[in-house]
């Protein structure tokens, strides 16, 4: 089994560790991937967050 984390944010280090606590967790044999896009918001603290984090997450979405 594969699973893939898209973190809609662009912290890199936290993408990091939610793929290591997921792996943490995984049956044997299952590949976590975690992603994030390049552009977009550090974080999301509200609606403007939200919407500027759509277009990079949609992209790795469609990627994939």
């Amino acid at each position: 089994m594969e699973i893939r984390i898209i973190n809609p944010k662009t912290t890199a280090s936290m993408t990091e560790k939610n793929g290591r606590a997921a792996q943490e967790v995984a049956a044997t044999g299952t590949v976590i991937t975690a992603i994030n896009p390049a552009d977009g918001p550090a974080s999301i603290e509200g609606y403007y967050d939200e919407a500027f984090a759509v277009p990079g997450l949609l992209r790795k979405i469609s990627a994939w």
